[in-house]
């Protein structure tokens, strides 16, 4: 197959930064210290080492071979071409990608770090027992990995030698061989499976799947971050799978993205390298692995392992929040400018809050997260059944959350009725509240009108013997006792010429007089001219009345009455009828929505029945007895099932109940983590 092949980086190597501990870190310091001592490794990602056995028993490194050693953290991210991956125990393969391959002469190890022979007629191949090792994948902190085939069985695989230097050692051979047993003892759909483990010529050796996909670490090149449902799902499977591995009593002690990898086009995950894996004895007093190895990387490391301390699952489980952590928000958690700042920050410091980093991440996945990497061990999920149950709850969140956005939006029946209702009645009330409030108006309009003329034309006929005898003084008495009712705007009494002789507005008195001008609304009983005109204080009504003796015009009467008072009156009735019109609209649309919501239980019932017909239940019914048109309906829902069903008793297979189609493709919550066999890689 013409698809690459997942390898770690290999980028130079880095010194460790001089920077002397203090405080809270010197624990750290005690517990790391023999760490620091080998020449550091070049990646952060890759896993680490530090092994009892002295520093020079190494072997020399070779040309871009990591040496395996804890060496301390950079803050920079790997080039975009390296993949932070470190045991380098599996391959993925990756259409998307070319393959980066060493030149021809270095395409396969020296002779002495891998045994067999080249074999015959195929330069590029070379036989190691009866493996048929095709290339080299990449290299790690304790083994090297190929692609080989074997043809017993006709299959690609991916083989891992244990390091030569590392075979020197009897404690590191046992470890290496007995670890991989028991990583190939364990059958999981999220765990890459382990076909074959072996010696050849003295070199341990772990033959495995090989896996087409990419590492989470690729994934996230350049800070990337993962969609939610995604990070979610993935989180099941690998909670499930550590679950599985604890529960044989393996603890990997190397969870990070790039020993998880994401099979091609698919949610599916495999939990690869158990190359540093620990298994734990039945006794509580022994260790495989000697107590003061700190085995791992840094930066996915829990408290307990950065000191040295005994692991169980529960440290997993803290590197699974690191790695959820990471996918969210596109860095780790925990970063320092050397191993010592690290191991302190990991112990002590609190990452981050992720609502900073992504506000949309919801608050029962933060929660997950900030259990999973809770310092105490006790303080986060006990088992990696614990951490698969909540994010499965958080799975079903998010599927909800989205149905309920692609939910096709409608109006409830109810509410339909409701609103019409509503409409119906606000427009009848406040047709009818106008033309009550206009023939309110009028009707008062005219009444007032009438008034100030019959005002007008009274007041005229008691002052029209002092008129035509002059007496203005007593007029002016007269119109002084009608101003102190306070219904009028003004009044005043003009003489035959229209000089004006007595005025309730004495500054009027021996001028002449000129109506204001304003609208004139016509002639009322008795020539009283009316006419409306605007002052500072509002409309006024003005009434021009003749004074009249024996039928000869003697003076004028101009009576001014305000407007302000009826336009009060006008206001506050149609103050009350909104009041009548909101108070009985309301009214209508809530007797409405609860009637509405009485005719839509039937309807309702109905529909469910519906599905369950629809899923093949012929035998439901409705058996609900009603007298309207309701009644008739679940009659004959009733008797359309029961000739289905009688289809069916009679038809066989031909009536099999169908299989009901998914509406979205994003639920069912837990079904959607279930991995899948994984895809056989082509040859």
């Amino acid at each position: 197959m013409g698809a690459s092949a997942w390898r770690p980086s290999m980028p130079e190597a880095s010194g460790m930064p001089d920077k002397p501990p203090s405080g809270d870190a010197h624990k750290a310091t005690e517990l790391l210290t023999p760490l620091t001592q080998p020449r550091p490794a070049p990646d952060d990602d890759a896993t680490q080492i530090a092994p009892a056995m002295p520093p020079q028993a190494l072997e020399p490194p070779l040309r871009g071979v990591e040496t395996p050693v804890l060496r301390p953290l950079r803050q920079q991210q790997p080039p975009p071409d390296a993949t932070q991956g470190g045991g380098a125990s599996f391959a993925t393969t990756r259409p998307a990608t070319r393959m980066h391959l060493p030149p021809a002469s270095d395409h396969f190890p020296p002779t002495q770090t891998l045994p067999g022979h080249t074999e015959s007629g195929a330069p590029d191949a070379r036989q190691v027992g009866r493996y048929l090792i095709r290339e080299r994948l990449g290299r790690g902190g304790m083994a090297t990995v190929f692609k080989a085939h074997d043809p017993g069985i006709g299959r690609d695989v991916a083989i891992k030698f244990l390091h030569a230097t590392l075979c020197e050692d009897a404690e590191y051979r046992g470890r290496f061989l007995r670890e991989a047993r028991a990583a190939g003892g364990l059958s999981h759909p999220n765990i890459v499976t382990v076909h074959d483990v072996g010696e050849i010529e003295g070199r341990p050796y772990m033959a495995m799947e090989l896996l087409h996909g990419e590492p989470l670490s690729e994934m996230m090149d350049g800070g990337k971050r993962l969609p939610l449902r995604d990070v979610v799902i993935m989180g099941v499977q690998l909670a499930r799978a550590l679950d599985y591995a604890h529960a044989h009593r393996i603890v990997h002690r190397d969870i990070k993205p790039g020993n998880i990898v994401r099979l091609q086009g698919t949610n599916t995950i495999k939990v690869t390298d158990f190359g540093i894996a620990h298994m734990e004895s039945t006794g509580s007093s022994e260790q495989r692995t000697r107590v003061g190895d700190v085995l791992g990387t840094p930066q996915y490391m829990s408290p307990e392992q950065t000191q040295g301390e005994k692991l169980d699952g529960r440290s997993d489980l803290f590197s699974v929040g690191i790695v959820l952590y990471q996918m969210l928000t596109g860095q780790r958690p925990f970063q320092g400018d050397s191993l010592v700042a690290l191991a302190v920050k990991i112990a002590k410091e609190d990452p981050q809050p992720i609502e900073k980093l992504r506000p949309d991440v919801p608050a029962s996945l933060r929660r997950v997260v900030e259990r999973c990497l809770a310092k105490a061990p006790d303080r986060r999920f006990q088992t990696g059944q614990e951490l698969s149950d909540a994010l499965t709850r958080v799975l079903a969140e998010l599927d909800e959350a989205q149905r309920n956005r692609d939910k096709p939006r409608i109006v409830p029946l109810r509410v339909k009725w409701a609103a019409t209702m509503a409409l119906i009645v606000a427009v009848v009330m406040a047709l009818t509240a106008t033309v009550v409030t206009q023939r309110q108006y009028g009707a008062m309009m005219k009444q007032v009108t009438e008034y100030g003329a019959s005002l007008a034309r009274f007041i005229a006929a008691q002052n029209a013997v002092a008129a035509l005898s002059e007496e203005w003084p007593v007029v002016d008495v007269a119109l002084q006792e009608i101003m102190k009712t306070g219904d009028l705007q003004g009044v005043a009494v003009m003489d035959r010429g229209g000089i004006v002789r007595a005025a309730g507005d004495a500054s009027l008195v021996g001028q002449a007089y000129k109506p204001p001008a304003g609208e004139a609304l016509g002639e009322r009983e008795g020539g009283v001219l009316m006419s409306r005109y605007s002052t500072a204080t509002g409309p006024v009504l003005s009434f021009d009345a003749p004074i009249t003796f024996q039928g000869k015009r003697v003076g004028r009467v101009a009576l001014a009455l305000p407007e302000r008072p009826l336009v009060r009156v006008a206001r506050l009735s149609m103050g009350l009828m909104a009041v009548l019109v909101v108070v009985t609209v309301l009214a209508v649309a809530i007797a409405m929505y609860f009637v509405a919501n009485w005719f839509a239980r039937p309807i309702k019932l109905v529909s469910e029945s519906m599905g369950e017909i629809a899923k093949g239940r012929f035998d439901h019914r409705i058996a609900e007895e009603r007298k309207d048109e309701f009644g008739l309906l679940f009659a004959a829902f009733d008797r359309m099932a029961q000739a289905l069903q009688d289809a069916r008793d009679s038809g066989g297979a031909s009536m099999a109940a169908p299989t009901p189609t998914p509406v979205h493709q994003t639920a069912p919550a837990v079904a959607s983590v279930e991995a899948t066999e994984p895809p056989k890689p082509t040859e």
